[in-house]
């Protein structure tokens, strides 16, 4: 039985990013109809250790009672040697391929401790049927949270939490981050609808209030007219917008139709008719 998902090791210089990292992971919920290998598989009980403590019984204990070892790695986690005893006691305990390298800084090169990278010799057939023999470096799939701008540090945190949570949960990466982009766009769909109903709206209130101080001169006239095309402009270009998406457009004409419906209230869904735009 585990009582952690994922254990989080990093040196203290990388503590920060690791407590970014287990948040980000906390907070990340499952894109509704993502159907698990394992229902009883879990992501979010995660372990912080960034203190630098040595290896004790207590924290052999911990190590053993988690399923994945998340290590960060930057230049001063290749030879730390308090780090380097967690990763090979938590490899003998379950193995290399629980362990989920992520790049903390710099190159993989001067930042994996020794074994994450790999050399293999490949012979080769050349045209004239000579072997030449060639030393190839192999680096392990690692996730990456370099960036270069807070906001470049925030795509990469929540493009890596969907990787690293797929990886815990036994799915394919691409398929959970696909499932996630669809969320993501239908969120994105409905707050465009929203906006779109909170334009016409305001320019429906604006109108009727154009028409009452109309009396009152040429900016007020201005004003309704100002209104008038807001409202007609932004039924006209919002369906455009998401034209050849079935999805998107079926969110819009509702709101649509709910922002006819608040226009019909002032006595003014005519208007926008006769217009030959809305119709």
């Amino acid at each position: 039985m585990y009582n952690y998902d994922i254990c989080i090791l990093a040196i203290k210089h990388d503590a920060e990013l690791a407590e970014t990292l287990a948040g980000s992971l906390r907070k990340y919920r499952l894109p509704s109809g993502t159907v698990l290998p394992d229902p009883s598989l879990d992501y979010r009980r995660i372990l912080l250790d960034t203190d630098s403590a040595p290896l004790d019984d207590a924290m052999c204990g911990r190590l053993e009672a988690c399923r994945f070892l998340a290590l960060l790695c930057s230049p001063g986690t290749k030879n730390d040697p308090i780090i380097l005893e967690k990763l090979n006691f938590f490899r003998e305990m379950h193995g290399k391929d629980s362990v989920i390298p992520i790049i903390a800084e710099a190159e993989p090169a001067d930042s994996f401790p020794e074994g994450f990278i790999e050399k293999k010799i490949v012979r080769r057939i050349m045209p004239d049927m000579s072997v030449v023999e060639k030393t190839e470096t192999i680096e392990p799939v690692a996730a990456d949270l370099r960036a270069s701008t807070p906001a470049r540090k925030k795509e990469v945190l929540k493009y890596e939490t969907v990787r690293i949570t797929a990886s815990v949960l036994g799915l394919h990466p691409d398929d959970l981050e696909q499932r996630h982009r669809q969320r993501r766009k239908r969120a994105l769909i409905i707050a465009v609808s929203i906006a779109g109903v909170i334009c016409i709206t305001a320019a429906a209130i604006f109108l009727r209030l154009g028409f009452i101080a109309k009396a009152e001169g040429d900016i007020a006239a201005q004003q309704t007219k100002l209104s008038m095309e807001i409202a007609k402009r932004t039924i006209d270009e919002l369906p455009a917008s998401f034209e050849g998406d079935e999805q998107a457009l079926a969110y819009v004409y509702g709101a649509i139709e709910n922002a006819k419906a608040d226009l019909a209230e002032y006595g003014l869904d005519e208007l926008l008719d006769d217009s030959g735009n809305a119709g």
